[in-house]
């Protein structure tokens, strides 16, 4: 006990000491993030000292544009179930790592959620009312209480899950399925509960018509898995991006220092120190396999394989570390960084397929190459076979495939998105009955008053542009598809936003109409809590992209976190 929490607290240590580690482009932006903080918590501190009333709501008008983001941001949160569906349900591969993206953008996002809650309190110090035992809670009877249980749940759920497969990946353990998966599936319900109980915080307000409507939580659930893995697509191609590197580098042709020869039963044994799984597979079946199997002795910076190329041979780390990148785009990004008793070119070789990347060795290196036959032959042993297959994921492909799939979820959820705002607005306007009150101020405005009305229909304008874009085959370049994120976030951010929130409340329900203009006060509020949630989520992968790299694992607990690394080798122009 006391060695697995001294190695969690190194785990921690190290993780924090890499988040505050960067190039410049990093100093710079979350230098740029905590001034825009800074601005909100001085507004936030006028705020605190004179009440509300430096903000745009009153009494008319009690929720604003705090409510608004809060109520886009638990869609964002929701939706990285749309992530997590396609990986542990369907065993969708190209999303495996990605999916600890969504679950950090959901724990940032539900970080923002509860910042909007508290600054739209006018006396946050009795906070504590809302805390289960502790405060005065009212449950089940209200359902600001669910919505407390739920927030805070699925902020622990993800928490949690993304905790443990990060540490693990850490350690190079596989991560006990009975462990986590149980809450991955409960994670799943609970996404949905998040916005389905906001939506219900609307509906079950009986004084406000506008709300009252059962087609809310349908439409909030697809608004929000439209929202969230555009946001998702946007904020992977920034990771891409800041990632990679420029081609170029060491010499095309191999090292005339390397060097190879046949294994033998001690090599085996060799790497049977960092592979204890090895010591399972019988006499005969390692004899067997090293008829064709060789050492090689690689200095570092040599070429192991060669992204386009085709061969069958995979590789185990007897020494050393390798690091193995792929180009694309021009870009050269490191998927993965593997030490001792690791394998790489496993899938390619099995496949028969073109290697997918480039591996070299990050400092002289000994490595066992087998050629697939042998592979197979060793995957014959069970334990063998799980630990090969476990760690034929261990690595970070962020492809545009990969993108095209979150593509999908925006389109058909967009779809149903729009189809839905139009069943809303034929119910509000056919009908003809007392209650299209607030919609015609929403749509048309009412008696003089239309500040809503630009907002509308712009972002009616901006997601039927999205969802033409999204349907047609040119939102597959990832140019197209950006745009149509970008217009999809913000369309949908002034849909659930200034055109639900808002007009609930107009006309009162003494019939006066009285407008709400957020503040220069609020407005910059509003910008602080963002930019402390762009920073956390910055900072969590900062954090988890060197541990899903391999850069950071236990292996090299030794050395600096930020070891330099070999500029990688050029890659062919074709494969």
């Amino acid at each position: 006990m006391i060695t697995a929490t001294r190695n969690y607290l190194v785990f921690i240590r190290r993780c924090l000491g890499l988040a505050l580690d960067g190039d410049w482009r990093y100093y710079a932006w979350i230098g740029a993030l905590f001034v825009v903080c800074l601005f909100g918590l001085h507004a936030y501190a006028q705020q605190l000292a004179h009440g509300l009333v430096v903000t745009g709501m009153s009494d008319e008008v009690s929720w604003g544009v705090y409510i608004a983001n809060f109520t886009f941001l638990v869609g964002v949160a929701a939706a990285a179930v749309m992530m997590v569906i396609p990986v542990y349900i369907y065993r969708n591969e190209e999303l495996h790592d990605l999916v600890i993206f969504g679950e950090l953008l959901a724990v940032a996002a539900i970080i923002m959620c509860l910042a909007f809650v508290t600054v739209d309190l006018g006396r946050p110090d009795r906070f504590w009312h809302l805390i289960p035992v502790i405060g005065q809670f009212n449950f089940p009877a209200s359902l600001l209480s669910w919505d407390v249980i739920v927030l805070n749940g699925y902020l622990l759920l993800n928490v949690y899950i993304c905790g443990y497969l990060l540490y693990c990946r850490y350690r190079g353990k596989k991560p006990a399925k009975w462990f986590y998966i149980p809450f991955v599936f409960i994670a799943i319900v609970w996404a949905v509960s998040i916005h389905t109980v906001t939506a219900f915080l609307y509906v079950g307000l009986g004084g406000r018509p506008f709300w009252n409507s059962a087609i809310v939580g349908p439409r909030f659930l697809a608004s929000a898995f439209t929202a969230g893995p555009a946001l998702i697509i946007l904020a992977l191609q920034v990771v891409r991006r800041v990632t990679a590197s420029a081609q170029g580098g060491l010499d095309t042709q191999p090292h005339a220092g390397a060097s190879s020869r046949p294994a033998t039963l001690k090599d085996l044994d060799l790497l049977a120190a960092h592979l204890p799984e090895l010591a399972s597979v019988s006499t005969d079946i390692r004899v067997k396999i090293l008829a064709d199997a060789t050492v090689v002795d690689a200095p570092a910076g040599e070429i192991l394989l060669r992204q386009g190329t085709t061969d069958t041979n995979a590789y185990l780390i007897i020494q050393g570390r390798v690091v193995v990148k792929r180009e694309e785009g021009g870009l050269s990004r490191i998927t993965r960084t593997v030490g001792p008793g690791e394998q790489f070119g496993e899938i390619s070789a099995l496949n028969g397929t073109p290697r997918t990347a480039t591996a070299f060795a990050e400092e002289p290196v000994r490595v066992l190459r087998l050629s697939a036959a042998s592979l197979r032959e060793l995957m014959h042993n069970k334990r063998m076979n799980e630990i090969i297959h476990s760690r034929m994921t261990e690595r970070l492909m962020i492809t545009d495939r990969g993108l095209l799939i979150l593509r999908n979820i925006v389109q058909v959820s967009m779809l149903i998105n729009v189809f839905l705002l139009l069943n809303e607005v034929f119910k509000e306007f056919y009908s003809g009955n007392l209650h299209v009150i607030s919609s015609r101020y929403l749509f048309l405005g009412l008696e003089g008053h239309h500040a809503l009305v630009p907002w509308i229909w712009t972002a009616i304008g901006l997601n039927l542009t999205a969802m033409v874009l999204l349907v047609l085959p040119l939102s597959r370049s990832l140019r197209w598809l950006n745009l149509a994120c970008v217009l999809s976030i913000v369309g949908i951010w002034i849909e659930k936003g200034m055109g639900l929130v808002i007009p609930g409340f107009i006309p009162t329900p003494l019939g006066a109409v009285v407008e709400y203009t957020p503040t220069l006060n609020e407005t910059l509020v509003c910008f602080g809590i963002w930019a402390m949630g762009l920073l956390l989520y910055t900072v969590f992968l900062r954090m988890a992209v060197p541990i899903l790299q391999g850069r950071l694992s236990k292996a090299n607990e030794g050395r600096p976190i930020a070891s330099p690394i070999p500029e990688a080798p050029a890659f062919p122009t074709s494969t």
